[in-house]
């Protein structure tokens, strides 16, 4: 597929390099040309609009539980892999044809699909400065979360390895692909929302 004539909106770009930078940049490394590709497949010409869609209430569950998920990929390997063979599987389907890609999608399907009232459609070809607000606010609400536990947060974070770094990394430079996976891959979301209900009853912030 040709992106050439995606083109970012440059303060849509920078405002998603800040974003990224400010969480995940001393817990991944960030590779800065996979993440400019991901801001272009965010665009008009980019991804289908189908494939920049995401239902209304996942886009709000993945805010309102992005501390914990962020946690998540912080402090456990397996929820880490899921993550990465989540994102390598959508990177394998570019180039495929349609009906293979439904072929996966629906072998996919070992849960239920919740329904929705609607879509929210990315769109990096522009900016929206009450929406980059309104996104900041609720990632911090959602951080302010585990704000009582901010001294072991933050030795969790001297622990992470290089390996651990190269593994978030991978996941939040592709965020894009991570993001498709979240909306059209149901096992996938199915596996995270089970995890994220324990960790966060576990923490009693659910």
């Amino acid at each position: 597929m040709d992106f050439d004539e995606a083109i970012p909106n440059a303060y849509a770009e920078d405002f998603i390099t800040a974003l990224i930078g400010e969480y995940f940049g001393n817990i991944a490394a960030i590779d800065d040309k996979t993440l400019h590709e991901n801001i272009v497949l965010g665009c008009e010409n980019g991804f289908s609009e189908e494939d920049r869609s995401v239902r209304t209430e996942l886009v709000d569950y993945l805010f309102d539980n992005f501390s914990v998920i962020y946690l998540g990929l912080l402090v456990n390997d397996d929820f880490r892999s899921s993550f990465r063979k989540a994102v390598d599987l959508e990177l394998g389907l570019a180039g495929k044809s349609s009906s293979y890609i439904d072929d996966v999608r629906q072998k996919l399907r070992n849960g239920p699909v919740l329904p929705s009232k609607g879509n929210a459609v990315i769109d990096l070809s522009g900016f929206d400065l009450a929406a980059a607000k309104d996104i900041s606010i609720k990632i911090r609400s959602s951080m302010d979360k585990i704000a009582p536990f901010s001294d072991e947060f933050n030795a969790l974070v001297q622990e992470v390895t290089d390996s651990d770094a190269a593994a978030i990394g991978f996941c939040i430079s592709n965020f894009m692909y991570l993001i498709r996976a979240f909306d059209k891959n149901p096992a996938f979301e199915n596996y995270v929302r089970s995890i994220v209900k324990t960790v966060g009853t576990n923490l009693g912030i659910a």
